[in-house]
């Protein structure tokens, strides 16, 4: 099995009220006003964006470069692009990471494509680990992960370069084997 193929054969998917679809330079200006917000991107990993020519080339470096796992999330309803999901393959595993809009938060829009992409990595993709991390004081993100299945594991500190400090992360993580038990979200 080639992970590759199977990943460039799944470029969409569709939940009840979302689209994943790859992410354009076209999504730049709906990606720079969440991107610039400083609450959206208070747990991040990286700073906000500067302006629109900061974001084409946040795109082109991340989402373009890692199209074979990274989606953008669209709400099918206003037919907006809210946000993105991708899932890193590593090993026989895969890692969750997201960032969705602050006006889309609380809709629970990040459990549902959260457990499409699960569901794909497990049956499709055949790993048998995924995980995810997020800064611990980020309840609402360690919520997320209980939600779809997720078990926390542990805290660590991590050095976060755009804070210039160290800051303490909670680690999740669901086996295959707990997923098909029916520990599925």
């Amino acid at each position: 099995m080639n992970r590759n193929v199977i990943l460039a054969e799944h470029q969409r998917f569709e939940t009840e009220r979302l689209i994943l679809r790859k992410v354009e330079i076209t999504d730049a200006e709906a990606m720079f006003e969440y991107g610039s917000d400083p609450e959206t991107v208070r747990f991040i990993t990286i700073p906000p964006y500067e302006d629109i020519e900061a974001t084409k080339a946040g795109i082109a470096d991340f989402f373009v470069r890692n199209r074979l796992v990274s989606w953008g999330i669209v709400e099918k309803k206003s037919n907006q692009f809210i946000g993105t999901i991708d899932l890193r393959l590593e090993g026989d595993g895969g890692a969750f990471g997201w960032i969705i809009n602050r006006k889309f938060w609380g809709r629970g829009y990040v459990p549902e494509v959260a457990k499409c992409l699960l569901e794909f990595g497990f049956n499709e993709l055949e790993l048998n680990l995924i995980w995810a991390e997020h800064f611990s004081e980020n309840k609402k993100s360690g919520r997320v992960m209980e939600k779809i299945g997720m078990t926390n594991m542990g805290q660590i500190f991590v050095y976060v370069n755009k804070l210039d400090r160290s800051v303490r992360c909670d680690y999740w993580a669901v086996t295959k084997s707990e997923y098909e038990k029916g520990n599925r979200p």
